[in-house]
């Protein structure tokens, strides 16, 4: 597990490479989990030896890389775990992608304690206060959490290029749209932190990402 800062670690997913986080209070202890990966083992294991306690869980989205120990940590530590009802479904069909994508592993099925329903909401665990954004494109319930000057973002903007060309349940004119919307609407100097790759502020990315600027820029045929 790596420090981003005295806030943020960050668990890199070995079995299908993604990011983990575990967002810190200031006491030092209490902790949220976003995007739990597949690595549910090693990822207890880490969460257990650090002394933090988590409080509960939250998915930026339900593809199954973001989902995978969702499971495993409602069990382990009793907390609830949040997803946006528009993945609902997508989540329930995570072993079927899991196959899809020739992985030899199967999840617990996780079943969301708290299902958020709008396109904005504040929600508060504990100390945390956090903001969720529905934005979709990338699945139609794709989330990006904000706390502080910190932006969880999940599949929908990397520091560097575009995610994988067929995703299941993304809509590229719609997450084009969101793209710019997130361009229009958070500070340049928010840190992104994406659900795969390195962390970056917006607007290293805006200016930096060639693939991701073309993209945005550039108009897209609705059927492809």
């Amino acid at each position: 597990m790596e420090s981003i800062n005295a806030h943020i670690c960050v668990f890199r997913n070995i079995l299908f490479p993604s990011n983990t986080y575990l967002l810190i209070g200031n006491d030092d202890k209490s902790c949220v989990v976003i995007d739990p990966g597949l690595d549910a083992e090693r990822l207890l294991t880490e969460i257990k030896s650090s002394g933090l306690n988590p409080l509960a869980v939250l998915s930026t989205h339900g593809h199954f890389d973001h989902i995978g120990s969702a499971a495993n940590l409602q069990r382990e530590f009793n907390i609830p775990f949040y997803l946006h009802q528009d993945d609902y479904k997508l989540s329930q069909s995570a072993n079927f992608f899991l196959q899809l994508a020739r992985i030899s592993h199967k999840i617990k099925t996780p079943q969301p304690d708290i299902i958020f329903k709008n396109v904005l909401e504040k929600i508060q665990i504990a100390s945390f206060k956090i903001e969720v954004h529905q934005l979709p494109g990338h699945s139609p319930g794709s989330c990006v959490f904000k706390y502080n000057n910190y932006l969880f973002t999940g599949d929908i903007i990397y520091k560097n290029g575009l995610g994988p060309e067929s995703i299941p349940k993304e809509d590229k004119v719609l997450l084009k749209s969101t793209i710019q919307r997130i361009f229009a609407k958070f500070p340049d100097d928010s840190l992104v932190l994406p659900g795969h790759g390195p962390s970056d502020t917006l607007g290293n990315i805006k200016n930096n990402n060639l693939e991701l600027s073309l993209f945005v820029n550039n108009p897209i045929n609705a059927n492809t």
